[in-house]
């Protein structure tokens, strides 16, 4: 066979591609059997060597082709395997190639041609902007005299048509019918307030329709991304005259919110905007508004803990008298590195029917240089009929970092009928590396106890960009007939996007979550 396009592969892509596809392709059957042949990337994320444009262009070329070839009478799972090795693949081209093209994609806005209304780059620009297209890949600019480039609308809808599963069809179908238009540049939408209400609605059905999907948390993100924007707008595009004045919410914003209250009044994104204008006329303060809305927003598709605002009280002064004994007893250095610690948060719940107050303390040192590592201490107290108690406390409960960064407490979830999680985060950057983590505790009978620990993105940059990026997104599954709920991580490739691989689920057993290792491993 004739495979003269294979020259200056990288060896593991040349046998990618040898799997995919022989050369010729146009003397091999289908067979609805056989099973698909997939990318040896499919089950991991990508990780980018240097390979020029061209030879990416026909790889994803040749890929295409191939996967064409099998899909006619294939199984949906099996067209999700060749769906995912198309994906990264793409995702590994797209930055390589983005790194290739620095100097014209840097200066394309520029080409911009007054009298033409359009873009009219230079020929040498022009004949890569034309061997990009047949691999179906398109500068795209995003503001601010910025261009990337991304893949068309269609690129994944076209080829798979209807041999994905539903969910794949659907998730990919809204991407595509977004990605027509750019949504937000310059610190402000680009699309009218109607059009992210409704983008916020799609995404809500298809979590309503798809929950235990494997693309739900990507949906999750999409349906809260688009919700806050829906009801707050951006920095260059608020829904208020006065960022500052929460009665300056404008008209024309508010004839939208009520018409989409009436529109879709069933709907959980009706019930956020229907809270978000009896707030108006409740809450004193914009900042106590956003962080309100953002909670409930955070929670639409979660099982919901019971948050509770500020209680009269029960402030940072109690919070300190009821630590000191404690912290009068802990050392105020390490390896001579003294600590700065500082009450960071204050979170009020309820849970089994009495009212907590979590207590959240950053330990940060600040002297220290890059190894030392800070960390997060967690107090609970409980309002005993009007009297506040502690209950429970971990120091170093999680988070830390380098240069003694101490990390974060990031919020409640619902771990079982009787447990709330208590998240923490943790990361470094250093050196090219970024790696971010959750340590999660359970408080259930006024006792605290590490329920898991799982690193959410990990990432290494080099001198020409991103060479590796992977993540893990995690939620809790309820389960008929269990007290614990079960953890849900999903897997995944961010090279360029977000291309989920796998789905892992564990169930609670004997006191805590057994994650897998590969899935803890923060590289330090």
């Amino acid at each position: 066979m004739n495979c003269s396009f294979f020259k200056g592969l990288v060896p593991g892509l040349l046998c990618s591609i040898v799997l995919l596809a022989a050369c010729d392709g146009g003397n091999t059957k289908n067979n609805p059997k056989e099973k698909a042949k997939v990318d040896t990337l499919a089950n991991q994320p990508a990780e980018r060597q240097a390979v020029s444009t061209k030879t990416y262009v026909d790889g994803i070329i040749s890929r295409r082709k191939a996967i064409a070839q099998q899909l006619p009478g294939i199984s949906p799972e099996a067209a999700v395997k060749l769906y995912n090795s198309l994906a990264l693949y793409v995702d590994t081209a797209l930055a390589g190639m983005s790194d290739n093209e620095t100097a014209w994609l840097d200066n394309y806005a520029n080409y911009y041609a007054e009298e033409k209304k359009k873009i009219v780059p230079p020929d040498s620009v022009q004949r890569t902007v034309d061997l990009l297209a047949t691999a179906g890949i398109e500068p795209w600019g995003i503001g601010e005299g910025y261009t990337e480039l991304r893949t068309v609308p269609t690129f994944y809808t076209q080829l798979f048509k209807n041999a994905l599963p539903a969910d794949y069809r659907s998730y990919l179908q809204l991407n595509a019918d977004e990605d027509t238009v750019l949504y937000s540049a310059d610190a402000g939408l680009g699309v009218s307030f109607h059009e992210v209400g409704q983008r916020t609605l799609n995404w809500e059905q298809f979590l309503e329709t798809y929950p235990n999907s494997i693309l739900a948390v990507s949906a999750r993100e999409s349906f809260e991304r688009y919700c806050e924007d829906y009801l707050f707008g951006q920095d260059n595009t608020p829904s208020f005259e006065n960022w500052q004045d929460i009665a300056s919410l404008n008209q024309e914003n508010k004839d939208e919110y009520l018409s989409f209250v009436q529109k879709h009044g069933n709907t959980k994104t009706a019930a956020i905007v229907k809270l978000f204008l009896e707030k108006l006329d409740t809450e004193k303060s914009m900042d106590r508004l956003k962080q309100d809305i953002r909670k409930e927003i955070k929670q639409a598709f979660a099982e919901r803990v019971e948050l509770l605002p500020a209680q009269a009280g029960f402030g940072e002064a109690q919070v300190n008298q009821l630590t000191k004994s404690v912290y009068d007893t802990v050392p105020t250095e390490v390896a001579n590195d003294k600590v700065s610690r500082a009450l960071d948060s204050l979170q009020f719940f309820r849970q089994d029917g009495n009212t907590y107050c979590l207590a959240a303390f950053r330990n940060e040192i600040k002297d220290g240089g890059a190894p030392p590592s800070g960390w997060v201490d967690i107090w609970l107290f409980k309002n005993n009929n009007g009297s506040w108690q502690h209950v429970a406390h971990e120091l170093n409960a999680g988070g830390g970092g380098m240069y003694g960064n101490s990390g974060y407490f990031n919020g409640l979830v619902k771990l079982g009928g009787h447990s709330t999680g208590i998240v923490i985060v943790g990361g470094i950057t250093h050196m090219g590396s970024n790696v971010f983590w959750d340590d999660v505790l359970a408080f259930s009978n006024d006792r605290l106890s590490s329920a898991f620990s799982l690193v959410t993105d990990n990432s290494y940059e080099n001198g020409s960009g991103t060479g590796q990026c992977s993540y893990n997104k995690w939620q809790m599954q309820p389960v008929a007939g269990e007290e614990n709920y079960r953890l849900v991580i999903i897997t995944g490739s961010c090279m360029s996007s977000n291309v989920p691989l796998e789905k892992t689920v564990v169930p609670f057993k004997n006191g805590s979550y057994s994650v897998p290792d590969k899935l803890q491993d923060r590289g330090i």
